[in-house]
């Protein structure tokens, strides 16, 4: 790791629209606070990219793109109306206009959303904590695999988690998804709270590798972010 990115985490949207820095954003699409900043009339881009999902996904869709929309305009300092969010080669999303070198990310789970800009590459991703699962194990470095044995069925599905997020946002980094195999990226949790990702056995240089346990509306997430 070099030297860590400051790296604002808030659930404000006002604080969002006035960070100058890298921030994570988590946000309920259903919080009537936000619902004005959601009435953003779609790109022919959003459009096209919200043609392949289902009504209820298409909506979800929309109000999460209008509000990427608002937060990069203002760090743009243009109209919400003049930015143009696409899809590079690996469907990654990329600001195409206006003119700009920033990094994004977003990550949905139903109307709970996860947004991080910064300017350098970064990823995020989240997932909701509810009622432990089996732990699929073809997605673990045999390390991470051996570590989560043990443990209680609430603990193990909750570390699986936060391996899984810091995995995914790491990828999403990339700007490769999930074209990587999973179990070749192994998440170590330092005394101390830091935490280091090895890819193929070698240390991955980030500048920010977070994840935190958060409560978004209802719902317990668990949230991670990854900036290179």
């Amino acid at each position: 790791m070099i030297a860590n990115e400051t790296l604002l985490w808030t659930h404000d949207i006002s604080e969002a629209m006035k960070a100058p820095q890298a921030l994570v954003l988590l946000t309920n699409l259903d919080d009537l606070a936000i619902r004005p900043l959601l009435q953003l009339a779609p790109t022919p881009d959003d459009l096209l990219r919200a043609a392949t999902y289902g009504e209820a996904a298409k909506a979800r869709f929309f109000a999460r793109r209008a509000l990427l929309r608002q937060l990069l305009a203002r760090r743009l300092g243009c109209a919400a109306e003049a930015v143009v969010v696409s899809a590079d080669g690996s469907g990654a999303p990329r600001v195409a206009t206006p003119k700009n070198d920033v990094f994004l990310s977003v990550s949905g789970r139903g109307a709970l959303a996860a947004f991080a800009i910064a300017s350098r590459p970064i990823g995020v991703d989240i997932e909701i904590l509810r009622k432990p699962e089996e732990v699929p194990g073809a997605m673990l470095h045999q390390a991470e695999a051996e570590r989560l044995q043990g443990l209680d069925s609430v603990t193990r599905h909750k570390a699986f988690l936060e391996i899984w997020t810091l995995k995914e946002a790491y990828l999403k980094a990339l700007r490769i998804g999930l074209a990587r195999e999973p179990a070749e990226i192994e998440a170590r949790f330092a005394k101390g709270g830091d935490i280091r990702l090895f890819d193929h056995g070698a240390p991955v240089t980030t500048t920010a590798c977070e994840c935190r346990s958060e409560v978004l509306g209802r719902e317990a997430i668990i949230a991670a972010c990854v900036a290179m």
